[in-house]
């Protein structure tokens, strides 16, 4: 009787013609994922993986997305796929939360259909991604993390431990940023929606990209709210580009 092997967990990122978008943040996300879900360390050769990643860009058009698998066992497998552009405003559309752990941050394994089932449904009902909620609450994106500048002046992105995934796109932003903006992180209610200023999207696949509307609410777009000045200096360091991590390198 064949034995039915766990699910390899993954990581996906960019890769752009300069090279790997924030490589080494993640191998340490799978590397972490590989522990938490095999109970063992996972080592990857950092040769062989350039040497993989620089076969598939001389293969497709860059910038791609690359999914990094790690299976039991240790293999590593690279799966390319391209980059979809999306509008600079998106419209989300909330839609529940995928099954599993709502009591830490989670990370990427399997085939990872539920959420891809989130983002059709979306789609389908007019919108570009969707916000996943769980008890009225916003946990996370499809393939983004959302971010909120609220009326107060407070900066907030839904709190990881409420079975959020990790965001390396989003914490490459605040570190370069450092104390220039302050970001909370904490449970964030659906109704807290109508007293947002402004909300941006940020993600590996999507990028950088502003809020539009929530279930067909508006998001204002409030200048002096802060996350104006987050899209601005991405813009300008080239962040999803990879030079802004290039500077960070020397």
């Amino acid at each position: 009787m064949a034995v039915e092997l766990p699910s390899p967990v993954f990581s996906t990122l960019r890769l752009n013609q300069n090279g790997p978008l924030f490589l080494d943040s993640h191998v340490n996300r799978l590397k972490r994922a590989y522990v938490a879900s095999f109970g063992t360390d996972l080592k990857i050769d950092s040769v062989e993986l350039d040497s993989s990643l620089n076969s598939i860009s001389q293969d497709i058009d860059l910038p791609c997305l690359v999914r990094i698998e790690a299976h039991i066992g240790g293999g590593i497998v690279m799966v390319p796929r391209i980059l979809d552009i999306y509008p600079s405003s998106i419209n989300l559309s909330t839609q529940p939360l995928p099954q599993g752990n709502v009591a830490s941050p989670r990370y990427k394994q399997g085939d990872w259909k539920a959420y891809f089932e989130t983002r059709k449904n979306a789609i389908m009902s007019g919108s570009d991604a969707a916000l996943l909620v769980h008890d009225d609450s916003i946990v996370d994106g499809d393939t983004f993390t959302p971010l909120f500048a609220f009326q107060s002046g407070e900066i907030a992105v839904p709190d990881p431990m409420m079975g959020a995934v990790e965001s390396i796109t989003l914490g490459k932003i605040l570190e370069f940023l450092g104390k220039r903006i302050k970001v909370k992180q904490r449970k964030i209610s659906l109704y807290e929606i109508s007293n947002c200023a402004d909300a941006i999207a940020v993600g590996t696949g999507m990028g950088i990209r502003r809020i539009a509307s929530i279930d067909d609410i508006t998001i204002p777009t409030d200048l002096e709210a802060g996350l104006e000045y987050i899209l601005c200096e991405a813009e300008d360091m080239g962040f999803m580009e990879g030079h802004a991590d290039a500077e960070w390198e020397h």
